[in-house]
């Protein structure tokens, strides 16, 4: 069995990732000049919300649920916001979010045609690949049925501007240590590029020392991004009576972030962390490493 993102899609982990990374592409597109965007595991592209397989969980509905009525107009909505929102609404006939965008869709209706944007996306599981190739019909994307961990040997690209996406899904017990690796074989190859790797923090410990790992082992500037929305404990298991405790901390590291990225995803996470929030201690965290 393979991991399956449909449980989690539009969850407030995605909601999280695919802001920045709105913003990341954002900043990417102020100048005319063309970029790339790398997805090293790109999954399925696209998630229907109404499916059962999204129901079971329902962790969408403290996630993009929660931002359903937020106005795109709004003054106080911030500019990767409603970016964002747009681009979710988009894809629904009725401007909901239904159908969630994966970051490859996100990524595909941000492309710029005339100036030569490119995606270039990884998914190894040839049966999440295959979605991944009727999702992206027509959109001109380089699909690679490898793992994503390879990704380092498609650098640099032709563009030499690009985002990297690395987003596993952290089943791995040396997850850490796999991406760790990858960021630093890319940036031996592509010093320049942009690098954006999502993580789970479950033990705060560990995720220090792969942030400060990444900063060590590249020299390049790095920006640490995190959201915690304190989601309660569930019930114990009537059978096993063990408590389990959901993920509710996840980060973003930013390996060369553009100038000033930090201070606007200041002005997001201060924005979205209230709205999703589940318990009186969310707060969210934005800092370079020393």
């Amino acid at each position: 069995m393979h991991y399956r993102h449909h449980y989690h899609a539009g969850n407030f982990a995605d909601v999280f990732k695919h802001v920045l990374i709105t913003g990341l592409l954002t900043a990417l597109s102020r100048k005319d000049k063309p970029w790339a965007f790398v997805d090293t595991h790109a999954g399925a592209g696209d998630y229907d919300l109404g499916d059962p397989v999204a129901d079971r969980t329902g962790e969408w509905r403290d996630g993009i649920g929660r931002l359903a009525d937020v106005s795109v107009d709004a003054a106080a909505t911030p500019p990767a916001v409603a970016a964002y929102l747009r681009l979710v609404r988009a894809g629904n006939a009725d401007g909901g979010c239904r159908f969630y965008p994966g970051s490859p869709r996100l990524a595909q209706q941000m492309l710029r045609p005339v100036l030569g944007d490119r995606l270039i996306l990884c998914e190894k599981i040839e049966e999440v690949a295959d979605e991944l190739r009727r999702t992206m019909r027509g959109s001109g994307a380089t699909i690679h049925v490898r793992d994503g961990y390879e990704a380092h040997s498609l650098l640099p690209p032709p563009e030499k501007r690009a985002l990297v996406l690395i987003d596993p899904p952290f089943e791995r017990t040396d997850e850490y240590e796999a991406v760790s690796e990858l960021i630093r074989k890319s940036v031996a190859r592509f010093a320049n590029g942009i690098y954006a790797a999502w993580y789970p923090i479950k033990n705060t410990h560990v995720a220090s020392s792969f942030v400060r790992r990444v900063a060590r082992e590249t020299g390049k500037p790095t920006l640490q991004l995190s959201i915690e929305v304190d989601i309660p404990a569930r019930e114990p298991s009537p059978i096993t009576g063990v408590v389990k405790h959901p993920m509710s901390t996840c980060g973003l590291l930013v390996v060369n972030p553009p100038f000033g990225f930090d201070a606007e995803m200041r002005a997001v996470l201060a924005y979205l962390t209230p709205i999703l929030a589940q318990g009186s201690r969310a707060e969210w965290t934005v800092s370079f490493v020393d």
